[in-house]
Order: structure tokens, then sequence, then C-alpha cells
């Protein structure tokens, strides 16, 4: 055999040895199972109060990370979870002494589908027992032996379940239903950062929440229709609620607050005014000047309290409408314009319509009512306060 010849075969025989090298290693790659992504899971609650009996959750993802695991694995850890199951550190957390080998393994798990899974948690402890709230790492494995590798995880908090006062849950316990009300929320166990507090009133957020200590904490009302509103407190332990503890006053808010001036230096008869208020969709405005026919909403201007005595056959009013403010244009719930018309009036308290009499130069209010018609039992007025205060100047 010539050298060239040699050389030639050593290259084929390298060559052969190569492919069969790579040959096994794919071989022995596709017997071994491909390690599991771990995924950040997404938690029906995240959060619960200590010491509590035990709670479910759910835990789920978008990706099928429960594919080809039948009965997952779940502990709670105090650290970050452990990369495969074990269970070398501690079975239980003592709280007043806990580490960062602390695990929990009194966790049932269940399959749901290849996307969900449901957790049976144990009572848990604040650890150490003087924390306000502690945080429990959630490891789901897939499976119980020594290399079950994690495969999902998340978080869960536990704190010391807040309470509201059972006499003055929140004070003042009325305000206007522009909102804008700053009040003060009395109770215990709340968490003495803003962001470990979130509050509604009605269903709407409080806003602006400053905790000042862990019995008190104020926050903004926000606007809201009259009526009774629901307080509830949400925190890491969990939501308390108290129903009816304030109650929002039916208020307006008006722009201009008195007739301006027109060009020639006189004030203007029929000036369009901005009323700022809650709930103005829910009406149906009548556009007419026939008082007869009013069993619709208007915007009135009154001497005082609008009071509609009297019955709907007789139309008679204990505090009559001065005059009326039509054309109105409902731009939002929270808001609606008109013209008010102070170059007609009702000069009684039994008119049948309005008279070309000019509204007199005054104070009155102007008044938001839900039905005008004379004698109407549920007219709803709104409220008598500063900003619904309208001053006809001398003509």
């Amino acid at each position: 055999m010539s050298k060239s010849q040699s050389q030639a075969r050593s290259r084929v025989i390298r060559a052969g040895i190569a492919a069969a090298t790579v040959t096994a290693a794919t071989v022995a790659s596709a017997a071994l199972p491909a390690a599991a992504a771990t995924v950040p899971l997404t938690l029906s609650s995240a959060n619960g109060p200590t010491g509590s009996a035990t709670v479910t959750i759910t835990a789920s993802h978008s990706t099928a990370w429960l594919t080809g695991v039948s009965s997952p694995n779940v502990t709670l850890s105090m650290p970050a979870c452990q990369t495969t199951y074990n269970t070398t550190a501690s079975s239980a957390v003592t709280p007043s002494s806990a580490t960062v080998g602390n695990i929990v393994t009194s966790v049932t798990a269940s399959k749901i589908n290849n996307f969900k899974a449901a957790f049976l948690l144990p009572s848990l402890d604040q650890a150490p027992n003087t924390a306000t709230s502690t945080k429990y790492n959630i490891c789901v494995y897939s499976g119980t032996g020594s290399s079950d590798v994690l495969i999902g995880n998340g978080t869960y908090t536990v704190a010391s379940p807040a309470a509201l006062d059972v006499t003055t849950p929140i004070l003042p316990a009325n305000g206007p239903a522009l909102g804008g009300t700053t009040v003060t929320v009395i109770g215990t166990g709340f968490p003495t950062t803003a962001t470990g507090i979130t509050a509604t009133l009605g269903g709407a957020a409080l806003t602006g929440i400053t905790p000042i200590s862990s019995t008190k904490f104020t926050a903004v009302t926000p606007a809201r229709q009259s009526g009774s509103a629901a307080l509830t407190v949400t925190t890491a332990a969990g939501t308390v609620t108290k129903s009816g503890v304030f109650t929002y006053s039916n208020g307006i808010a008006i722009t201009p607050n008195t007739n301006p001036t027109v060009p020639n230096g006189t004030p203007a008869l029929n000036p369009t005014i901005d009323i700022i208020g809650v709930g103005f969709q829910s009406s149906t405005y009548d556009f007419s000047d026939t008082l007869a026919a009013a069993a619709k909403s208007h915007v009135f201007l009154t001497e005082g309290a609008y009071a509609a005595a009297g019955t709907q056959a007789t139309p008679v009013w204990t505090t009559p409408p001065v005059t009326d403010c039509t054309g109105v244009v409902v731009i939002s719930d929270t808001e609606i314009i008109c013209k008010l018309n102070l170059n007609k009036s009702l000069g009684s308290a039994s008119p049948t319509a309005f008279t070309a009499t000019q509204v007199p130069e005054g104070t009155y209010t102007l008044t938001v009512v839900a039905n005008g018609a004379p004698g109407a039992i549920t007219p709803n007025p709104s409220d008598i306060s500063s900003g619904s205060t309208f001053t006809v100047s001398a003509y």
C-alpha cells in the first residue's frame, strides 16, 4: 500500500468514527427527557390572611406547562425555589426562627389540565412572628423524586388581616356626589405603606391613600351617584367590606355663577350654564316650556330648596321653580349644558306656565330634578351648595 493510499484510508476511518460518535450522541440525547422550562405562574389569589384555615388557589400559565406531568408536587419555600425537588431542609416553617432553609411540604396539588392546577395551601404563619407580612415562594415540581425538576413558581403573601371599625369606619360619613372629599378610614391591621392598601367606595377607587398608622389612613372620595355606598379595603391579607357606611349627596357645581355681561355691557338674559355632577346620562330632559307635562328631568332656578308638593293633577309647588334652564345637552354622565332663560319666570306657587316677566335680581340656586312635575313624589333634587349658587345681576 502506498503512502498516499494509507493516508486516505486513515481519513476514511477517522470520518467513520466521528460519524458514529455523532450518531451515538444523537441517540443518547433523544433518549433523555428535555429539561422543563420553569414558568412564572398566575395565581387566582396572591395573598391571604395569616393563621387562617386552608385556602385553595389555582395556578395557571398560557403555555401547557403541565404536559406529561400527572401529579405535580408543590412546596412552599422561604428562599428561592430549588431547581430539583428535595426535602433536605426542614419540613415546616418555624415562625420565630425562620431561615433560608425552611420549606413547607404539606401542600395538596391537583392537575386540572395542561395549563392549570389547583393547590390546597395549609394555614401559614408570619415568619418571623413579629413580621407584618411574609412571602412564600410556591414551587411546583414534576414529581416527588430527587431528580424531578422545577416547572413553575409564584409568590404567595400572608399578612395580619385588616378590620374596619364597627361604629365609625369612615369619617366624615358623607360627601357630595362630585367626590373630592378627604376621608379617614379607621380600623386595625392596615399596612403603613400606601402600596399595601387599595380601597373603594361604592365600587369606585379611593385615591391619594396615605397611611397614618396601622389603624388609620386618609384618602379622597371618587365621584359617584347619590346614595349610600359600601367601603371595601384590600391588603395582602385579603379584603374587608362594610356596607352603607358612606352617603353621597346629590351635589352639582355650575359655571358661571352669575349672568355674564354682553358686549354692550348689560347682563345676558340667557347665559349658557355648564353643570358638573354625576348620573346625568340616566335622565331624560324636557325641552318644552310647558310644565303641565313636566314629568321629565329639568334644570330649574329656585329660591332655596326645591319642593314639589301637591299632586300631578294639581300643579302646586311648595317652593316653585323661578325659571327653567332649557335645551339641555348631555356631554357625559358627569356634565350637561343648558340655556338659562332669565327673560321669563313663574310668578306664584301654582302657575300653569312661565310668564314673560324677567327674573328679578338676587341670589338663587340652580337645581337638577329627576322629575319636574308639580307634586312629583320622587323629584330627587340636587342639593343646595355653594357650587350651585347663581346670582342674577341687575339688568
